[in-house]
C-alpha cells in the first residue's frame, strides 16, 4: 500500500487519531497527515526529536530481534495522548498518536492488515 494511502485510512480510523507519521529508520519524515480537529502539542523541534529517538529504539528492537522474535509494536501512554510505533515495511516505521481515550489495539490490527 502506498505510503500516503496508508497515513490516510489511519487518520480516517477514528476522530481520536492525532497524527499519522512514516519515517525512516532514523527518523526522517517521509510523510505525516494529521487530523484537522488537532492543536499540535510539541514543537517541529521536538517532534523531529521523538522521532528521532522512536528510530534509535527501533533500530535496538531489530538487533535483539533474533533472540525475542520481531517487535510487533512499542506503545507509550502519557497523560494527554498515546503514541503507537509499528514497521511500516521492511525500512520504515508507522509513528501514531491518537487521545488517550482510544484503545490503541484498534490502530494496531488496522495496520496490519495493510501488510
Amino acid at each position: 500500500m502506498e505510503v500516503q494511502q496508508a497515513a490516510e485510512k489511519l487518520i480516517k480510523l477514528s476522530p481520536s487519531v492525532r497524527v499519522v507519521t512514516i519515517c525512516d529508520m532514523n527518523g526522517k519524515v517521509l510523510f505525516s497527515e494529521r487530523s484537522r480537529r488537532v492543536k499540535m502539542l510539541l514543537s517541529k523541534q521536538e517532534s523531529k526529536m521523538s522521532l528521532q529517538a522512536a528510530a534509535r529504539a527501533w533500530k535496538v528492537r531489530k538487533k535483539l530481534e533474533r533472540k525475542l522474535g520481531a517487535c510487533k509494536y512499542a506503545f507509550a501512554e502519557y497523560g494527554n495522548v498515546k503514541r503507537i510505533t509499528m514497521p511500516a515495511g521492511r525500512n520504515h516505521l508507522f509513528f501514531i498518536t491518537t487521545t488517550s481515550s482510544l484503545d490503541h489495539k484498534k490502530v494496531v490490527n488496522r495496520v496490519r492488515t495493510f501488510r
